[in-house]
């Protein structure tokens, strides 16, 4: 197979893979870290648990993104798990603005030396950085838990065909 037939076959993969993971419905999270005094976001899905023995999640982060940069220098990594409330928040954080217009909208709690977080998301859980993986584009970075805050009655925000959506109250284990 010469280079061109590989280039089409990646490509046509990648577009496979990119449609297949919009028709999953998967949570929203905003990234932060806080490096220097300077304070980064962005918005992710791709983030999941890794064990409970120690505590630990992966998160993917472009290496282009500007947020790589702070955790790559060694900053402990805060996940806002998104409420129902907060699609301004994500796309906000998914947009352009730079630097600390990320934080201009939200109710975010900012502590020097922590991750930026959000007060009203579902959940908060902060990350310490152990492995760092590079795939491609992306680092996989994998932390323990050294911090978590869970707000109960607060319904998340979900991702899926490229728009937010709301799940039942059912689903998110709220009374109706």
């Amino acid at each position: 197979m010469d280079a061109m037939t590989m280039e089409r076959q990646q490509a046509g993969i990648a577009e496979g893979l990119r449609m297949a993971l919009r028709s999953l419905v998967r949570p929203v999270a905003v990234v932060t870290a806080e490096r220097d005094g300077t304070r980064y976001a962005m918005a992710a899905t791709a983030f999941c648990e890794v064990s409970m023995e120690p505590p630990s999640m992966l998160v993917c982060i472009n290496q282009a993104n500007s947020t790589w940069q702070a955790i790559s220098l060694g900053a402990d990594i805060g996940i806002n798990l998104l409420s129902e409330s907060q699609v301004e928040v994500c796309r906000h954080c998914s947009s352009n603005a730079g630097g600390e217009a990320k934080f201009a909208v939200g109710d975010w709690l900012l502590e020097p030396g922590r991750p930026p977080r959000l007060a009203d998301s579902c959940t908060t859980i902060v990350l310490r950085p152990t492995q760092l993986v590079q795939q491609g584009t992306h680092m996989v970075v994998i932390g323990e838990i050294i911090d978590i805050a869970h707000q109960r009655h607060l319904a998340p925000l979900a991702f899926h065909q490229g728009d937010y959506v709301l799940p039942l109250p059912a689903a998110a284990g709220l009374p109706s």
